[in-house]
């Protein structure tokens, strides 16, 4: 870590298989100069107590000033401070302990509760327990308005933005499940942006269970922010101890919102995301052969190309073809899956993946039997792992581990570490990470499957809303522990298969249950799958450019699935990373623009790694173009990809790219094709003021600039 926030990114990019070394970006002028205003926010949020509780049936605002307190603090060395009060109780023993991290280079903080029994009785209840408990008076005049996205539940309609404007009397809840009975509906990703007149909040809620955000709109000016755990109302055993969600919160300055969230992504850069021998671990380029057997199917029975069959298929009919993607994944055996890893063409691809099928009782009622096939795999997976290493390529492996299917091996054998509900189904249950030695048990098997199977990338997937296993455990009067327990236990086995595998990435497969919340951020290269609206292998081109759109704003990693290589397609999906179900070897994939889509994409992906802006309204309008621009201020470029989809009217559109001096002179390439394309030398002012042109529909084009720098205007 550097001590300056904004030293993040080098001219100078080194990349290897899924990884890039960033160090020394320099923000502009006017940015770094907005990063240094005063914050009364976060000063209001250091030091005051801007959280709240209920013990006892007495609200903490009265407890507190009653209770001992002590203050402690201390430099973490890389630009941020720890700042501790605790709280206790002296009657009952009850302690709490306020952790603020101040980063010094951004007017940001990071709050988190931990909360102790120091005693030999049980504590009477905490409740409502909430980490953040905040009111302020919003800056300046106009509407106050609340900047959000939809989660994840599989749909074309993941990730969709959504503002509301707060006013005086309003509330707005924002959560990460709702469920209907035992049917998971909606939720909310656990990011937001509250902006004003003058600047904003921007913040995020790091807590991979049922967190919970409220925003209300006070008399005059003054909004309300709470944020936590959804339902705490507990009692706390003898020597017992917890923590609440983890709240991450920005204030930024300015009239755009943009500015706030660029501010964002560079503090996720430098404190969140994970790094591997220092380095920020990216998406890797990856391909199993998942929908192999699906696309050979239609094949057969169409007597057409697959990728054209796919890329009409209307919504109702995707039900058909999910069903032939469930018997893809049981389609795995050792030999073919030597034979396409071995026949792998060589055209970019780093990352060979082998996902559901390969256990004991197949996908997906069989997981919970963590042991390979032996009628598939009679010598394990460790052939495969070989293959691939001899191949250059890495070896990602697909796990559930929160789920047990009945019947499975740990259904029969630890029958205690499974968490029920009524009416669960063949799903099966959910595996108990709060119970400490079922943790240590799957800590160390998973551990020593790593180990014994050469796996580079540990992808960990959730198929059960786990909320009602939780709620069906609690008591009465340990509302929420279930949990607390359970989430902390999921961080514990992640830090625990870290440590003992420093080279190991995880996936954190498909936000819709998981999310990409800042604690699983900060263990994860982000999901490999983002979304699951590409699992059937039929392309989604307009809500993979909404996915990329929106995510941006809040997640620097992700990668999604590319069911496509034309242009329009491919670079719709296309991330820092990439993955791929298709098997490379058929004679129907066009493997020209396989490698040069590959090749396109690895030539960008410094810029992911930039500041970003969206270029048109994030929308899944048919009618409509999308398009956005990543740029690297150190470096003096970047890159913007335009889409105008299938129905859009249009055939231009008048734009303009962000963040570029005006007077200098930029080397620019304009690409409709993977071919290199126009080159033209402009101006900054004429690229800030730009028509791109796209004459077909659908189409793409790809602007690449980059600042000459011997040539002024």
């Amino acid at each position: 870590m550097r001590n300056n926030l904004f030293t993040l990114i080098t001219a100078l990019v080194y990349f290897s298989t899924a990884t890039v070394c960033v160090q020394g970006m320099q923000p502009d002028k006017d940015q770094a100069a907005i990063a240094k205003m005063p914050a009364p926010l976060m000063e209001k949020i250091v030091a005051e107590a801007a959280f709240s509780f209920v013990y006892d049936g007495k609200r903490s605002q009265d407890l507190l000033p009653q209770w001992k307190q002590s203050n402690s603090a201390k430099s973490l060395g890389d630009g941020r401070e720890v700042h501790v009060r605790t709280y206790r109780d002296l009657a009952t023993g009850i302690e709490i302990s306020r952790e603020v991290t101040v980063f010094s280079e951004v007017p940001a903080v990071e709050c988190i509760l931990r909360i102790r029994n120091t005693s030999t009785q049980e504590t009477p209840i905490i409740e409502k327990i909430l980490p953040l408990d905040l009111q302020f008076a919003a800056e300046g005049a106009g509407s106050i308005l609340l900047h959000y996205a939809q989660g994840s539940l599989g749909k074309t309609e993941d990730y969709l933005p959504i503002d509301k404007v707060i006013e005086s009397g309003a509330e707005l809840a924002l959560t990460h499940y709702v469920l209907e009975g035992a049917n998971h509906v909606n939720g909310q990703l656990p990011f937001f942006n509250l902006t004003w007149r003058g600047g904003g909040l921007i913040g995020a809620v790091g807590w991979t269970g049922q967190w919970s955000l409220r925003v209300s709109g006070k008399n005059g000016r003054t909004v309300g922010l709470q944020a936590g755990q959804q339902t705490t109302h507990l009692k706390l055993h003898p020597g017992e101890s917890i923590r609440t969600p983890r709240i991450l919160l920005l204030q930024w300055k300015g009239d755009d919102r943009l500015v706030g969230h660029n501010q964002f992504r560079r503090l996720l850069l430098e404190h969140y995301v994970p790094r591997i021998d220092g380095q920020i671990v990216v998406p890797p380029i990856g391909n199993s052969n998942a929908f192999a057997y699906e696309y050979e199917a239609i094949a057969k029975k169409t007597g057409r190309n697959p990728l054209d069959v796919v890329s009409q298929v209307k919504p109702n009919e995707e039900k058909d073809l999910l069903s032939l993607a469930n018997d893809a994944l049981n389609w795995v055996n050792e030999k073919n899956q030597l034979d396409f890893i071995r026949g792998l063409p060589s055209v970019g691809i780093e990352l060979y993946w082998l996902d559901a099928g390969w256990f004991e009782g197949e996908w997906p009622f069989g997981v919970g039997s963590w042991t390979p096939d032996p009628k598939k795999f009679p010598r394990g997976l460790k052939p495969l792992s070989d293959a691939a290493h001899e191949k250059g390529l890495k070896f990602l492996l697909w796990f559930e581990p929160g789920r047990v299917g009945p019947g499975s091996l740990i259904a029969t054998q630890h029958p205690g570490w499974v968490l029920h509900r009524p009416q669960e189904g063949r799903l099966g249950g959910l595996f108990n990470f709060g119970d400490s030695a079922a943790l240590r048990w799957m800590t160390e098997t998973l551990s020593a499957k790593i180990d014994e199977w050469g796996v580079d990338i540990y992808r960990q997937d959730s198929n059960i809303c786990p909320l009602l296993f939780w709620q069906t455990a609690d008591g009465p009067d340990r509302q929420g522990i279930t949990e607390i327990r359970w989430v902390q236990g999921l961080y514990a086995l992640w830090d625990g298969l870290l440590r003992k595998h420093p080279k190991l990435m995880i996936d954190n497969a498909n936000w819709r249950i998981t999310g990409p919340d800042i604690e699983v951020m900060s263990r994860s290269v982000g999901s490999l799958t983002r979304s699951e609206t590409e699992c059937a292998g039929i392309p989604h081109p307009a809500a993979t450019q909404l996915q990329t759109a929106e995510l941006s704003l809040w997640v620097p990693m992700g990668m999604g699935a590319a069911n496509g290589f034309d242009p329009y397609t491919f670079r719709s999906a296309a991330t820092n990373g990439m993955g791929t179900g298709l098997d490379l070897r058929a004679s129907y994939v066009p493997l020209d623009q396989v490698e040069r889509g590959i090749e396109e994409l690895k030539s960008l992906r410094p810029f992911w790694l930039g500041d970003y802006y969206p270029l048109t309204d994030i929308t899944l309008d048919e009618r409509a173009w999308s398009g956005w621009e990543f740029h690297r201020p150190d470096l003096k470029a970047g890159f913007a990809v335009f889409f105008r989809r299938s129905l859009s009217p249009q055939s231009a559109l008048e734009t303009g790219l962000r963040d570029l001096d005006p007077t200098a002179i930029y080397d620019v390439t304009f690409a409709r094709t993977y071919e290199a394309g126009e080159k033209r030398t402009m101006t900054g002012e004429q690229l800030m003021h730009l028509r791109v042109e796209i004459d077909t529909k659908p189409g793409s084009l790809l602007i690449r600039y980059a600042q000459a720098e011997s040539k002024q205007h």
